[in-house]
């Protein structure tokens, strides 16, 4: 379908605004995230190369303040909230969707796009394509993200991921060498220091590149001075090798939940694999926002 302009549709709490490249979602008429489906061109002096779509950024806090970055000056290829990995291939040939060096991801069709009074929810299909050969998929993603509203100072966002190879050869993914990287990631607004990561063992003071924690949750100020807020993100248990031990915090402003991390993992033609999390945008500290009692609430509704 073709906007020629801002398309609303309202019902109820949320609502959505499509502008023809990115679709922005509401509550109540405060932004909640803007998910990025056409291609988003990189501002002056940033390589060409780091064109790129299927992301969201901004992705806002309660009140309102951004809580991501996109072409941050020191990883040009980070931005907002985005899945890919490092270093993947198809029979061999490099697939780049990362740092889009020789490929992207491409919006194909959009499969939901939903605005209720008690949750939104937008799915699209996306595929992976070389720069040199566009018109062949070769990745077909199925993106589904449910969004709920705001209670006791949280937000819950539920990310469902399912990678199909439908590119006729052998396909691999994988983290860089001894940094892991790759699947589910967050790059929050470095501009908002210092950062306060915190799991399930505690606080974490150093970085890390491979830590095991079913949730972690990176939370830093508003403004000089002023208040906390935050996002923590939740492995589903249902995921491969869960709680899987891949977890990346960066201080200068990283987040990821990287699997396989430096075990390469291999899709056959024809299959496919899928990955869930929950996104927990809040206000105050991980603690302010009782995150731990968050996670075991959410692991009770899906075994109860």
């Amino acid at each position: 379908m073709t906007y020629l302009a801002t398309l609303v549709m309202l019902c109820a709490a949320f609502s959505l605004e499509d502008d023809g490249k990115s679709l922005t979602l509401l509550d109540d008429g405060k932004p909640v995230f803007v998910y990025n489906y056409e291609t988003v061109e990189p501002p002056r002096l940033v390589p060409e190369q780091h064109r790129r779509s299927c992301y969201i950024h901004p992705l806002y806090g309660l009140d309102g303040e951004v809580m991501t970055q996109d072409f941050p000056l020191d990883h040009f290829h980070h931005r907002g909230v985005f899945w890919a990995w490092p270093l993947c291939s198809i029979g061999g040939k490099p697939l780049d969707v990362w740092v889009t060096s020789s490929a992207r991801q491409l919006h194909e069709k959009w499969i939901a796009r939903e605005a209720g009074e008690d949750r939104a929810e937008i799915a699209v299909n996306n595929v992976w394509v070389y720069l040199d050969a566009p018109e062949k998929p070769l990745i077909r993603e199925t993106i589904r993200i449910v969004v709920h509203p705001v209670r006791e100072n949280r937000r819950d966002i539920d990310f469902d991921l399912q990678f199909e190879n439908v590119s006729g050869e052998t396909a691999t993914f994988l983290g860089a060498k001894d940094k892991g990287y790759g699947g589910l990631c967050l790059r929050p607004d470095a501009t908002r220091k210092p950062m306060q990561f915190t799991t399930a063992a505690g606080p974490i003071d150093e970085d890390q590149l491979r830590y095991d924690t079913p949730w972690t949750d990176v939370s830093y100020p508003v403004h000089s001075d002023g208040p906390l807020s935050g996002a923590a993100i939740f492995q589903h248990p249902g995921n491969p090798g869960y709680p899987h031990p891949g977890w990346i915090m960066r201080h200068y402003g990283f987040l990821g939940v990287c699997w396989p991390h430096e075990e390469e993992f291999t899709l056959p033609a024809g299959e496919s694999f899928r990955l869930r999390y929950r996104l927990v945008v809040h206000r105050g500290s991980a603690e302010d926002a009782r995150i731990a009692e968050a996670f075991r609430e959410y692991v009770e509704s899906i075994n109860p």
